[in-house]
């Protein structure tokens, strides 16, 4: 599959730390094969989440035509507080 970086997305882990930026990339191309990627959770509503070296989530979706949306990245705290918005 294809992995497909939002651009603010992508601007936002441009933004981090390098040591960060290479982790969170990493991990983001192992969802080439989403159902074999550590750590991916199916959330209720269709979205997936992406535990990221215990500091980073990444929310994406699998869409039809073997692409994977990569829809955000935050912080683990971060995350924690949008849960519902994802359907948690």
């Amino acid at each position: 599959m294809r992995v497909d970086i939002e651009k603010r997305v992508l601007k936002y882990i441009n933004s981090l730390p390098e040591k960060d930026r290479r982790i969170i990339k990493i991990h983001l191309f192992k969802l080439e094969d989403p159902y074999t990627a550590p750590d991916v959770e199916l959330l209720q509503n269709g979205h997936c989440r992406m535990h990221i070296a215990h500091s980073y989530t990444a929310f994406f979706d699998v869409l039809p035509g073997g692409v994977v949306a990569i829809l955000e990245v935050v912080t683990i705290e971060e995350a924690h507080k949008r849960y519902k918005r994802f359907g948690r």
